[in-house]
């Protein structure tokens, strides 16, 4: 969609859900928003908000990762209601009204077989679960096609392509430690973060594993 066309549509929905009207939107301005929400999110995450958390490796013991998605989130929000002028609050009110029942009751799609990799075909493919950020402090499990990178003293990670990156995750929690558009370079700087900050890895490991036990 052109940008002066998703403008258009920004300030049409921004005038409705701000006077409190949530009647339904039309399929394609509920679509644009919905898009252009998600991507901000997404973008937003990979580029700033990850390499962030893993610049603070070694206070991870210190912070809470459920805290700072809350915190990554909230400022998404006052960051996507400045540029579409419209109130997240009212706008979550209208999703929870029209969307939310429809969301859950859709049907898992079938995964597409894959006729080719976007950058390079998996030689190793696998099943493995990721974390997710959903937004608002809350996150889910997914599975996805990925293959083994590497292993750390005894700690496994696997590579994935998702969401236009290759993706370097670690198997023991399915959080992501590395980004990048090329396989090997994904792998290195992965390397890189687990071999400098080893010690605060296992330490967040072991925190999340007595989490999710307790």
């Amino acid at each position: 969609m052109k940008k002066r066309q998703r403008n258009k549509i920004l300030k049409i929905v921004a005038r409705q859900i701000n006077s409190g009207d949530f009647t339904k939107l039309k399929p394609v301005h509920f679509r644009c928003i919905d898009k252009t929400i998600s991507d901000y999110i997404d973008k937003k995450y990979i580029t700033e908000w990850q390499p962030w958390w893993y610049d603070q490796i070694d206070n991870w013991s210190n912070m809470s990762l459920k805290e700072e998605h809350k915190k990554f989130f909230d400022q998404c929000q006052e960051e996507l209601q400045a540029w579409t002028g419209i109130e997240m609050e009212k706008y979550h009110q209208y999703f929870d009204l029209n969307h939310k029942k429809e969301q859950k009751q859709q049907a898992k799609p079938k995964p597409r077989k894959q006729r080719e990799q976007p950058i390079r075909k998996l030689r190793n493919p696998r099943e493995y679960k990721i974390h997710v950020n959903l937004g608002g402090g809350k996150t889910e499990w997914r599975t996805i096609i990925g293959e083994p990178a590497f292993q750390y003293r005894g700690y496994e990670f696997f590579i994935a392509h998702y969401e236009g990156w290759w993706c370097v995750s670690d198997v023991a929690g399915g959080r992501r430690i590395a980004e990048h558009d090329r396989y090997k370079k994904a792998i290195e700087i992965a390397k890189e973060r687990i071999e400098k900050h080893y010690d605060s890895y296992v330490s967040q490991v072991t925190k999340s594993k007595e989490e999710a036990t307790a």
